[in-house]
């Protein structure tokens, strides 16, 4: 069990999830200074807090501290990649519509 391991896996799940860590510390009760300590000098927080977040992150904490890659964080990838791709069809689409009722039937 590493500090490195944890958040060299922890980090592109966290921008994955369009956090910063700012957000990302806010979300979980924590002060931004002890979050960026941590990250600086890849110390692993405490198991409950270590914990939480992995289950933000939508992992298992076992993955976060070392465990060999899963099929489900691959999918956990995927899945946010589908949303932010869904969530930008929907804003296409709105505007789309938007754009259509200003148009005049000839």
């Amino acid at each position: 069990m590493d500090g490195k391991t944890f958040w060299g896996r922890a980090k592109p799940l966290i921008k994955a999830h369009h956090m910063t860590y700012k957000q990302f510390a806010e979300y979980l009760g924590i002060s931004l200074n002890t979050f960026y300590g941590w990250i600086k000098y890849e110390r692993i927080p405490h198991i409950s807090t270590a914990y939480a977040i992995a289950v933000s992150l939508g992992v298992t904490l076992n993955y976060l501290l070392g465990e060999k890659e899963r099929d489900i964080t691959r999918a956990r990838l995927k899945e946010l990649e589908a949303r932010r791709q869904a969530a930008e069809a929907i804003k296409l689409a709105k505007k789309m519509i938007k754009e259509m009722k200003k148009l005049r039937p000839l």
